[in-house]
């Protein structure tokens, strides 16, 4: 049997009951110990709990910032802190968190150009990016538009602020953080394009160096994470004349929907 997963956003209110569950998955796959985890957590403004049949089987930390660059309001939602366990993995569960984020905080779909990001440390990390959305950067697909760059400096140079390159977008680490297999690349996957420009435009990934990854979230880019959402946790059919409802009356009727 399939067990139904429960995708839930909540803010950084945790109970310790909540954060000893939340290690305990966590300690398997990074290179953390406990103190450095408890303190991390503090960092993030949300969490993404993912549930089977009430069991804990992943979370993803996000940080909410809402900013000005460039004289333009930015709404910023960092996606780290990710674990998934091994049995689980494959359910699309960060686009789910991403569709969520959308619905949960529309408002500023409206008023503000709004970005998720991550430092990839992994190409799995990354190809949650590359494999979901059409448009994120840096991308084998098309050039970093400037006021994409400006964007990403602007997180590499407030979050990273010793350790991140302009020049390359990526992130130096002292050591590997990951203990995963994600960390190794298959040589099966070694001719996907997505996963050769990562190898690319992040060399370093071996030693744990991070690329930072973004996505607009564009008409485009929302209409997927939603049908992603629609087909994976509600039935498509159930929920697509919804989201073409929420669609047309939150951003505009730009877009059609499809059931592909």
């Amino acid at each position: 049997m399939n067990p139904k997963i429960k995708v839930t956003i909540t803010t950084n209110e945790l109970s310790t009951a909540i954060k000893e569950e939340m290690w305990e998955l966590y300690r398997h796959y990074y290179f953390y110990d406990k103190a450095y985890f408890m303190q991390r957590t503090k960092s993030n403004t949300h969490f993404s709990f993912y549930r089977a049949n009430g069991r804990l089987i992943g979370f993803t930390g996000l940080r909410i910032n809402r900013t000005n660059v460039n004289g333009k309001r930015q709404f910023l939602v960092y996606f780290g802190q990710t674990v998934v366990h091994h049995d689980f993995r494959g359910k699309s569960l960060i686009p789910v968190t991403g569709a969520k984020l959308c619905m949960k905080f529309w408002k500023d779909l409206l008023c503000s150009n709004v970005y998720f990001w991550a430092d990839a440390l992994t190409y799995k990390a990354y190809l949650v990016f590359a494999k979901t959305v059409d448009v994120m950067y840096p991308s084998c697909k098309a050039a970093m538009p400037a006021q994409v760059k400006a964007i990403v400096d602007h997180l590499g140079k407030l979050h990273y602020p010793d350790a991140y390159c302009p020049a390359t977008g990526t992130v130096y680490k002292e050591k590997m953080l990951v203990n995963d297999t994600n960390t190794q690349i298959p040589a099966k996957y070694q001719l996907d394009k997505d996963i050769r420009f990562y190898v690319h435009a992040n060399p370093n990934f071996c030693k744990g160096h991070g690329l930072l990854t973004i996505t607009p979230m564009n008409g485009s880019n929302v209409r997927q994470l939603l049908e992603r959402y629609g087909q994976k946790m509600l039935g498509w059919k159930k929920v697509k004349a919804t989201m073409k409802r929420m669609l047309d009356r939150r951003i505009g009727p730009a877009f059609k929907l499809t059931s592909n």
